[in-house]
């Protein structure tokens, strides 16, 4: 209690977070000074009455003050308690604050040596103090019971004097930790598409796991790891008490403020001020934090990290406490290599927000939290589209464009296409001007001309120019600037490659000739065409598809520092024999003639042509001859081309491909580009002949035949292709492999071709040499059958067998020998009756098989993460499984993001439940009886085939975070939707016993509704306004007799509505101001459909009308809805041409009557 036996200490602020209400001479000493302690030690800021108090102040302001402004009171009730009218005088101030604050403040009641039943009254411990108090003070007495008795409405904890209180305090103090939340960072109030992302992370951080785990979050600069890390600090703080720290913003506060005063907030963070007044330099500060983080389970946020250094510095040398989790926000990747770190790393990349949570959150930033009206939905999409959908981007030009007229949004989008708003290029900037000068050149080249583009081709050009394109990318590609996919191309976000080309503008001063690289048609023209030498002009993209392009001689020597030159649909004029080119790359897509003499390129490293009138006797051939330098030369589509000439001068020479559909041969020549690493023959359907001297290409690693037709065998030599990696002869005429094919030892990837006798000689022995064979791809060999050899168990290394559409039988014992197999395709392999034990490798399967005559147990293969196991009922009716199977093992595969179940009457396993990361689910022909629940993590469902009706299905479907839902060939009466939040695509196929559709108003998310063949369906209704809904398709419902509250689709772009026969109107048809599309055909009894006189429908509107009945008109063909009105509906073009024939006839009249006047 609050009395006068107050201390000395005064708080500045006089601000609390808690007030202890007690009676001093039972708790004050004991259990109220540990209480006190520990909430002191994490952080909590406690009223404690007589420490409080300064002397001299009046005690009633004084606790007024304290009282009002504290969020959380705990009054701890003891045996003297109510005999103290100061106790009593605040428990009823407390829960008068409490009563009012709208759930802000709260009361936890703590009984220390005393009942509940004590405290209402119910006893006579409290009744004797009370009867005294109605004498002495009856105008409060009544108030002070009624306090007492609200008391038992709040959650307490009960301590005894002769047991341990410190669970208690724990418990107490964690409650209040969490209730306050101490040290949480300011958020955004409504956070947008961070759940799911919020959620893995938390995964990832997993504070039960006993080992201590650094997460590394990294991604391009705006993406939102600050803000995703913040949500996380504040969602797990209060498993860390006051042992929480959040540094932000390390990349600049270490240069304005050092690395010391980051040092000295960690300490102060953890452990108080006190702790950092020794700490002059950065060691110091690295030894003070290695000792206090060694004992302490710390919650660690290090935020925007650029150096490796920082995070030594941060979290010092030594061991930390296993319970310990450090969080590092990055944009480069490179610095989550902490060196002596010990514990367990893991990194997650921040994506690009998906479409709909992108628009969601510009809506917040520019509606004001609401969402894009209907006029300016679209035009909101194509910004942020053009924002590529980086939050920073959205955030900051919603912002700008709040309350602003439609004219201004338009002027947005145009020049967003063509730069970003300053505060985003500020931003991302930051890792652009880190980077040395040739990484620039490299991330300046790719946002100009190579996204999309394949890596290796560039990495020769930069090579030859001296930029190290190895450590280059590496760097890129850590600082999350770019991204070279699995395809090996080239990926870069929208907004960076605005920066590269905004940085190429303004390092140019705005002078266009003095710009280091073109990409804009007109500009490059513009250069090309004008007199004066361009120095600076290093690359050039030109595209002339709307006019003939002519490069001439004086052009080219005008450029002398072009080293990228890139022509589509345009051609070279002149006498080049004087032209000193320094050109690495040229690229010439066309189809004119080669018209340049003398054209000599002795720098070219890349020469790529494509669609060009190409003979064999053409003057390219010279050109490319003359290219000593040369590393890559690709003809595609080529078609004059019917051999290749000698080109073996070209020794240099890494990458050859041929896409020449009449190249026939390639003569003996080609074994003298011992250089090649990469030959793709391909699409060269009479190509008959390959050299027995292709043997000598030894460092060859990627062959491709693949579409060559009329090849119809290779030569032995192949088996000398020793560094081979890689073999396509897929759509090749090739009948048989020579058993040389055995001595491919580097092997990892195999294609058969199709058409071959491999089917009655089952695999070639010698396969199971290929020691190294990572890939081996045998599918739609139909004639396959038979066991796969034993010797499979051999391909030690192999990761994918594709055995898709064989007739193969069995799969042998041995198979489990394959340590290293992830991707089994069985598919269509109707023979295989049972598997044998499958490698636990696997982590993805499909076997679909008529005569499977059990369903397998896959319960090992623990790291599945795609199944699908058919029987194929569905398309017979009948199954060969026998009687008992069940799937009851699926729980055990717990990492399920896939999976897919066609088994006809097989119960469906109710272990379903417990798989929490299963994303997609398929149920077809399974009994569904057995399936009580679904995991709440599913975006989409499927059931096929199936005889639940209502009551069994909706415990089933209470998914929240449901996208896609599909119905086909069911029972179902009736579809519950109501619980299905985020449901985005709704199909319904044959299901031939639903009567109605009701569409609840709560499926905000709902864009597509198809319905198909429901045979007794009656109605589709609406239950309320939908400002999500897109496409609505209805066909083959030969029942229904109305679709209404059509007018609720605000947004309705696509109506489809087709064979529904006795259907006679669609209400609300006319109030679609957003119908792009409208199809209505074969529904015979329609009366009406669109009144031109009213309708709201835009004139723009495309409409396909047919076979309607007499009172509808048909549009004959697709047409806009002003054309239909004009020509179908209003018939004025009939008018029209009536008029003309009258109009006609009066003056052919009058000339008559004018030639008889005369005559």
């Amino acid at each position: 209690m609050a009395n006068s036996e107050a201390g000395t200490n005064c708080h500045a602020d006089g601000d609390y977070d808690v007030f202890l209400n007690f009676r001093g001479q039972d708790t004050r000493h004991n259990f109220t000074d540990f209480l006190y302690d520990r909430l002191i030690d994490v952080g909590v800021h406690v009223f404690r009455d007589e420490e409080k108090l300064c002397v001299g102040e009046v005690i009633s302001d004084n606790l007024l003050h304290a009282i009002n402004n504290c969020k959380l009171y705990i009054p701890i009730f003891s045996c003297t308690y109510a005999s103290s009218k100061w106790c009593l005088r605040e428990l009823t101030l407390m829960v008068h604050n409490v009563s009012n604050s709208g759930g802000q403040k709260s009361i936890f009641p703590i009984f220390f040596d005393v009942e509940p039943e004590d405290v209402k009254l119910k006893t006579p411990l409290y009744k004797a103090d009370f009867e005294r108090h109605k004498t002495e003070f009856p105008d409060e007495a009544e108030a002070w019971r009624t306090a007492l008795e609200e008391v038992d409405k709040f959650k307490g904890w009960k301590v005894k004097k002769d047991q341990s209180q410190a669970a208690v305090v724990k418990l107490v103090v964690d409650e209040a930790f969490e209730k306050l939340k101490i040290k949480q960072k300011l958020v955004t109030e409504h956070l947008i598409g961070l759940d799911d992302r919020v959620e893995a992370l938390i995964e990832l951080l997993d504070v039960k796991h006993d080992v201590v785990r650094l997460v590394g979050i990294y991604g391009m600069g705006g993406i939102g790891k600050t803000t995703i890390a913040k949500v996380i600090f504040n969602k797990l703080s209060s498993h860390f008490g006051n042992y929480c720290s959040f540094l932000e913003g390390i990349r600049e506060r270490s240069i304005k403020e050092g690395i010391v005063q980051l040092q000295k907030k960690l300490l102060s963070d953890i452990v108080g001020s006190r702790s950092i007044k020794k700490v002059d330099d950065s060691e110091e500060g690295m030894r003070r934090i290695g000792e206090i983080l060694r004992n302490k389970k710390v919650l660690l946020v290090l935020d925007d990290v650029n150096e490796k250094d920082h995070i030594k510095k941060l979290i010092g040398n030594s061991k930390l406490d296993s319970k310990s989790r450090i969080i590092i926000t990055t944009r480069d990747i490179a610095v989550l290599q902490v060196e002596g770190f010990k514990g367990e790393t893991r990194q997650y990349e921040m994506l690009m927000m998906d479409a709909n949570p992108a628009l969601q959150l510009f809506g917040q930033h520019a509606f004001s939290g609401g969402f894009p009206s209907n006029d300016y939905r679209l035009l909101s999409s194509d910004i942020v589209s053009s924002t590529g959908r980086l939050p920073l981007a959205i955030e900051v030009i919603g912002s700008l464009l709040n309350g602003k007229d439609r004219e201004i949004w338009e002027e947005m989008l145009e020049k967003l296409t063509k730069v970003p708003e300053k505060k985003i290029l500020e931003k991302l900037r930051i890792s652009y001007d880190d980077l040395d000068e040739h990484h620039k050149q490299i991330f300046l080249d790719i946002a100009c001309f190579f996204v999309n583009e394949d890596k290796t081709d560039a990495i020769y050009m930069w090579t030859d120019c001296q930029f190290y394109p190895k450590g280059g990318l590496k760097v890129l590609t850590e600082r999350c600037l770019i991204k070279i996919l699995d395809n090996d191309k080239f990926w870069m976000h929208d907004q960076l490659i605005a920066l590269g080309r905004q940085i190429v503008h303004e390092d140019s001063l705005g002078h266009v000739g003095k710009q280091s690289r073109l990409w804009i048609e007109e500009e490059a023209l513009q250069i090309i065409r004008t007199q004066q030498r361009k120095d600076e002009v290093q690359a050039l993209e030109v595209d002339g598809l709307d006019g003939s392009i002519e490069i001439t001689n004086e052009d080219f020597e005008r450029l002398p520092n072009l080293r990228f030159l890139k022509l589509r649909y345009g051609t070279y004029v002149g006498d080049f024999a004087k032209c000193h080119s320094n050109l690495r790359w040229f690229s010439w897509d066309c189809p004119w003639f080669f018209k340049a003499d003398k054209l000599s390129l002795d720098r070219l490293v890349v020469c790529k042509l494509g669609w060009i009138y190409f003979k064999d006797d053409s003057k390219a051939w010279d050109l490319i001859k003359r290219a000593h330098n040369l590393k890559v030369l690709s003809f595609t589509w080529c078609k004059g081309i019917t051999k290749i000439p000698d080109i073996s001068k070209c020794s240099g020479l890494e990458k050859l491909t041929l896409q020449c559909s009449s190249l026939e041969r390639i003569e003996s020549f080609i074994g003298n580009l011992q250089s090649l690493i990469e030959l793709k023959i391909e699409g060269c359907r009479d190509f008959t002949d390959l050299p027995e001297e292709i043997g000598a290409l030894v460092k060859l690693k990627h062959f491709s035949l693949g579409g060559c037709g009329s090849l119809r065998e290779l030569p032995s030599s192949i088996g000398n292709l020793t560094s081979l990696i890689e073999l396509d002869l897929s759509d090749t005429g090739i009948r048989e492999l020579p058993n040389s094919i055995g001595k491919l030892k580097s092997l990892c990837i195999l294609r058969f071709p199709v058409v071959s006798s491999i089917g009655s000689r089952q695999l070639p022995s010698s396969i199971s040499t290929l020691v190294n064979l990572e890939e081996l791809d045998l599918s739609w060999h139909y004639e396959m059958k038979g066991e796969i050899p034993i010797g499979i168990g051999e391909l030690s290394s192999l990761r994918i067998l594709n055995l898709e559409k064989t007739r193969i039988c069995g799969i042998p014992k041995t198979i489990n020998k394959l340590h290293h197999l992830q991707t089994l395709n069985l598919s269509y392999c109707h023979e295989i009756q049972e598997l044998p034990e499958l490698p636990t490798s696997l982590t993805h399967l499909h076997l679909e098989s008529r005569s499977l005559l059990s369903v397998p147990n896959l319960s090992n293969l623990t790291n599945l993460v795609e199944l699908l196991l058919s029987d194929r009922s569905y398309s017979t009716g009948e199954s060969n499984l026998i009687n008992g199977c069940n799937l009851r093992w699926i729980g055990r595969l717990s990492k399920l993001k896939m999976l897919d179940l066609h088994l006809l009457n097989v119960p469906a396993p109710p272990e379903l439940a417990s798989l929490s990361h299963l994303e997609e689910l398929t149920l077809s022909s399974l009994d569904l009886k057995t399936m009580v629940q679904l995991p709440s993590s599913l975006l989409k469902l499927n059931l096929e085939y199936f005889r639940i009706r209502r009551a069994e299905l909706l415990p089933s479907l209470r998914l929240r975070n449901l996208s896609t839902l599909g119905f086909y060939y069911g029972e179902l009466e009736d579809i519950p939707l109501n619980e299905l939040p985020l449901l985005e695509i709704l199909k319904v196929w044959s299901c031939k016993w639903l009567q109605r559709l009701s569409i609840p108003f709560e499926l905000t998310k709902l864009r597509d509704v198809i319905l198909i063949n429901c045979p007794e369906l009656v109605e589709i209704q609406f239950m309320g306004i939908s400002k999500s809904l897109e496409l609505l398709s209805v066909d083959d419902c030969i029942s229904l007799t109305r679709i209404s509250t059509l007018s609720f689709l605000k947004n309705l772009e696509k109506l489809r509505i087709k064979d529904c026969y006795i259907l006679t109107n669609v209400e609300g048809l006319d109030e679609l101001d957003s119908l792009k599309s409208l199809e209505v055909k074969r529904c015979p009894s329609f009366r009406s459909l669109i009144d031109a006189s009213c309708t709201k429908i835009q004139d723009d509107c495309i409409v396909n009308i047919m076979c309607c009945g007499d009172a509808i008109k048909d549009s004959r063909w697709e047409m806009s809805l002003k054309h239909y009105r004009e020509e179908i509906i209003l018939n004025t073009s009939n008018k029209v041409i009536h008029l003309l024939h009258q109009c006609v006839g009066l003056l052919f009249n009058s000339l008559l009557d004018q030639i008889s006047s005369f005559l």
